[in-house]
């Protein structure tokens, strides 16, 4: 796998499922493998957490992007959390100046397809927020920092 490679690199929340790095003025997540035992309280709750960083952590730093690397990702989202997202979670990141979503994406057409289907949600797609879809993470990085 990739790594990503940047002069500051700060990892500001870590747990069995995932890590949280902020890398100048984005996020980088890197999913870990144990995602596979992960249910949806635990999911929300991850979400939930990571939407409060944005909110104090994001604000206070302008972050405006962040890249989710999903490549070790196996929880899928079921339609009720999908919907809890684009309900409570996307309008967060709207508030909080979040503007580029990047997912570098596993290949495993189940697991993509719920991640997709959650930003195909109303408010995801309000024009407020750019999503992404990578196979590339330098690329997804990339696109994240503004280079073309």
């Amino acid at each position: 796998m990739e790594k990503i490679q940047q002069n500051t690199k700060t990892e500001l929340l870590t747990t069995d499922f995932w890590s949280v790095y902020r890398l100048d003025s984005w996020y980088f997540i890197q999913w870990k493998d144990a995602g596979s035992e992960m249910n949806d309280e635990e999911f929300m709750d991850h979400i939930s957490s990571f939407a409060k960083l944005v909110e104090t952590d994001g604000v206070n730093n302008r972050i405006s992007g962040f890249v989710v690397d999903t490549r070790a990702y196996h929880y899928v989202m079921n339609l009720d959390v999908q919907k809890w997202h684009d309900d409570v979670i996307v309008p967060k990141y709207i508030a909080s100046g979040i503007t580029k979503i990047a997912f570098c994406l596993s290949g495993d057409l189940i697991r993509d397809l719920s991640i997709e289907q959650t930003f195909d949600e109303d408010k995801a797609q309000s024009g407020e927020i750019q999503i992404q879809y990578f196979q590339d993470l330098r690329k997804a990085t990339a696109w994240v920092e503004g280079w073309k």
